[in-house]
């Protein structure tokens, strides 16, 4: 009795179908939208071309997220450093960055890719503030910054950086 079951278990074995491997948790294209921003960088203030620091991206979390180390040794207050983690989180189709700096400053945007542009914005004390990233023709990244005051009605201009790979 034991003899057949084995062979009846070896048999079933041999005529299953093949097992499909399991795709990779973000292997969707949504969680790739931001992957042009992922290399070396020198950054560049884009009204005068003139470099405000250095960042480093990187794929994080098995694909799942994007990490940005930005460095600004000569900004104008002192050195300045800022880290910040992006993802796409498949429970609302939305993406997310949490960024904190050298100042004690901790911002939470929330966007989403529009026209090929991610468009993130979070926020706080009365006021909106809004990043862009658009990926360049010549492969370079552009990174712009406004804020509202007024619900989004007007925007006030803060930064404007272009990403060069070193």
């Amino acid at each position: 009795m034991f003899a057949t079951l084995i062979l009846f278990a070896a048999a079933a074995a041999a005529t299953a179908a093949p097992i499909t491997p399991l795709q990779p948790p973000c292997a969707a294209a949504e969680y790739h939208q931001l992957d042009f921003w992922i290399g070396e960088w020198n950054v560049f203030q884009a009204s005068n071309n003139k470099q405000v620091g250095t960042s480093r991206i990187e794929s994080v979390m098995g694909g799942c997220g994007i990490g940005e180390h930005y460095e600004a040794p000569d900004a104008p207050g002192g050195a300045y450093s800022g880290t910040s983690y992006s993802g796409y989180d498949r429970k609302d189709g939305k993406w997310h960055q949490m960024y904190i700096d050298t100042n004690g400053n901790v911002t939470s945007f929330t966007g989403a890719l529009d026209d090929g542009d991610l468009v993130l914005e979070a926020p706080a004390d009365g006021a909106i503030t809004r990043m862009v990233y658009r990926r360049l023709k010549d492969g370079s990244v552009e990174q712009i910054g406004t804020v509202s005051t007024n619900f989004g009605r007007a925007w006030k201009p803060q930064y404007d950086y272009i990403y060069r790979k070193k």
